[in-house]
């Protein structure tokens, strides 16, 4: 045999090696540690839920499944670090609709780009929030309040969870829709914002159900609508400004699983199914009602459809309502 010959062998068996290995690696997932990093602190719901997931995901696929709280900017150190991970599977982020979509577009330049920084593998979580008002203004519907509020000009302030975060956000595009203005007072955080609310710092939140719902059975705040794409059974009566003000302010709160981008399909198409699973156990879907959430099957497809969608959309709020962190 010629040099020649045995040097064109030897190159072809080595690319049908090379091209073998990522199959067989795939065929093999998991053979080690998968991380699932959460971009908010321990205790929190997010993280609740995270940790859920993280255990049974581990006895569904045998090898051991950690999370791991990386928190800060906004909760776009998390999304940084794990848009930058090998995409083998191994590491995937637990996001919200603020750490994968608002929160990056809030800076310059993006820390990353989710629609192409990622796979999102599944929609995990998705529920309303409440429009709530402070009870001694004569406001109780959501056409009232902007009926108050275009005839009181700047008088009226709302309070969010932060700058940039879904809250600030919801209310820009409730805002933006309706043709109204009300001065922002942002706080770090739900505690917070509950506090300065219940102080009457704070004349209208968007809140979400848990937190508040005990503060308006003591009638310390008053809902007048509710912010998502459904009512919640907590609230059966209270409108969706979707029904009552605009059909395009449906904006659901949500969590997700994403894994960046080029991931091997196999790999996220067994992630989605194994998480789907869990959601739909009888005690995964009763602990998310309870904080007025649910899961809502689907492929990584249509979760790839709505990250899209939302991103462009978020985005078209952020610039056109001039968000931004100072």
């Amino acid at each position: 045999m010629s040099r020649i010959v045995r040097a064109c062998l030897c190159a072809a068996i080595l690319l049908a090696v090379g091209s073998i290995e990522p199959v067989r690696a795939q065929g093999d997932y998991p053979n080690r540690t998968i991380t699932i990093i959460v971009t908010v602190a321990a205790g929190s719901q997010s993280d609740v839920f995270a940790r859920l997931v993280a255990a049974r995901l581990q006895t569904r696929l045998g090898k051991p499944v950690v999370v791991e709280n990386r928190v800060g900017g906004g909760q776009t150190i998390g999304g940084a670090a794990a848009a930058k991970a090998a995409p083998d599977g191994y590491t995937l982020l637990q996001g919200n609709t603020s750490a994968l979509i608002i929160a990056p577009q809030l800076r310059n330049p993006p820390p990353y780009n989710t629609p192409k920084d990622f796979l999102p593998v599944t929609l995990m979580a998705s529920g309303p929030s409440v429009l709530v008002v402070n009870p001694k203004l004569p406001i109780k519907t959501v056409q009232e309040l902007i009926a108050y509020a275009k005839a009181n000009p700047g008088k009226l302030n709302y309070g969010s969870h932060g700058a940039g975060s879904f809250t600030h956000a919801a209310t820009e595009l409730f805002m933006g829709t309706t043709g109204i203005n009300m001065v922002h007072i942002p706080y770090n955080g739900g505690g917070p914002l509950a506090v300065g609310f219940l102080g009457g710092s704070v004349d209208v939140v968007i809140f979400d159900l848990v937190s508040i719902r005990p503060h308006v059975e003591a009638g310390k705040a008053r809902v007048i609508a509710q912010v998502g794409s459904r009512r919640t059974t907590q609230y059966p009566d209270i409108p969706l400004v979707s029904e009552s003000v605009a059909p395009d302010l449906k904006a659901d709160f949500w969590v997700g699983m994403a894994a960046p981008a080029g991931t091997p399909p196999a790999i996220v198409e067994r992630l989605n199914r194994e998480i789907s699973s869990i959601m739909s156990e009888p005690d995964v879907k009763a602990m998310a009602a309870k904080v007025s959430m649910d899961f809502i099957p689907g492929t990584p497809k249509s979760f790839a459809e709505q990250v899209d969608r939302e991103w462009k959309l978020w985005g078209g709020v952020i610039r056109d309502r001039k968000i931004a962190i100072h």
